[in-house]
């Protein structure tokens, strides 16, 4: 397959993955944040089932067919739980994720361009002020062994919710939404992702990512990134959810300005973000997401805990 027809493949992937994300709200940021700060853990369950999903996939594929991308690396498990903290500080600052910010752009949000202005800026202080010199390792896992402990986590999830009272009511007429006006539940949104992301390394033996497009040399990167604008705008036309909402005040700008500085910097420290550590490094049944996820966990915490003790009265 040629360069051409791949960048043709990441774009078409991107619009997609815009569509899922923005019809779903499946968020990364929302799994983390909003269990630390509201013990609410929807979202978390829809991002434990998606894990399951590419896991499963990437060891099926492989049983299959081999490793999918060779000689996937990563960093050093210091620099991956590193990176991972620093990207998941910024991503609750900032109040999404790289690809968050480009899906909520193209519904309208212009705040998010203090987002990517700050992961832009980001991305050029590690490039031109290197404090980490990132090592690369590869290291794979049992890929079995994570499926039992992420069906363990799905229960543990299960039964916590269960537990929980239940809160809101279904909008009126909300059943008689078509399936693209209707919102989607996130785990419909994980299970969409994990199938496009499998079938296409399956077809392509290469992943997605996009925080590698603020390199400025990645054309592959910035093909994803730019099919998730699209994705995002045609999801919000098609579900009558478009509106172009202002950057917002001073105040606000200026966190999510510092929350993308941090994931820029982090996503270079620990070789990607969500999507290209996380989502395809699992497939790939590399070690790196797990470390970058253990990283990301204290990194929202800390995030959780500057907002709530610092900053929600500037939101």
């Amino acid at each position: 397959m040629t360069t051409q027809h791949i960048l043709g493949w990441l774009l078409i992937a991107g619009v997609l993955s815009g569509f899922v994300f923005q019809r779903s709200r499946l968020c990364f940021v929302s799994a983390l944040r909003d269990l630390f700060l509201f013990r609410a853990l929807r979202m978390t369950r829809a991002m434990l089932l998606l894990f399951l999903l590419t896991v499963t996939g990437g060891a099926t594929l492989q049983a299959v067919r081999g490793v999918l991308v060779e000689g996937f690396p990563g960093p050093t498990p210091a620099g991956a739980l590193a990176g991972g903290a620093i990207f998941a500080v910024g991503m609750v600052l900032a109040g999404s994720c790289i690809a968050g910010a480009f899906w909520r752009l193209g519904e309208g949000q212009l705040s998010q361009l203090a987002v990517l202005a700050g992961v832009l800026a980001g991305t050029w202080l590690y490039v031109n002020l290197p404090f980490l010199t990132t090592v690369t390792v590869q290291e794979t896992f049992n890929a079995w062994i994570a499926v039992g402990l992420l069906l363990l986590g799905l229960m543990a999830v299960a039964a916590w919710e269960r537990r929980q009272p239940r809160v809101g009511e279904e909008l009126p007429g909300a059943r008689r939404l078509s399936w693209v006006r209707a919102p989607w539940a996130p785990e419909l949104g994980a299970v969409v992702m994990a199938v496009l992301l499998v079938t296409f390394m399956a077809l392509t033996g290469t992943g997605w990512g996009v925080s590698r497009a603020f390199l400025l040399t990645d054309l592959s990167a910035a093909a994803y990134a730019g099919g998730l604008l699209i994705g995002g705008f045609l999801g919000a036309r098609l579900g009558r959810e478009f509106r172009v909402r202002g950057p917002g005040g001073r105040a606000p700008t200026v966190i999510r300005l510092l929350g993308g500085v941090l994931m820029g910097y982090g996503a270079r420290v620990g070789w990607g973000c969500t999507i290209g550590a996380v989502m395809t490094g699992m497939v790939n049944l590399s070690l790196h997401p797990w470390y970058w996820m253990l990283g990301a966990m204290l990194g929202a915490w800390v995030g959780a805990e500057l907002l709530r003790r610092f900053m929600y009265q500037y939101l």
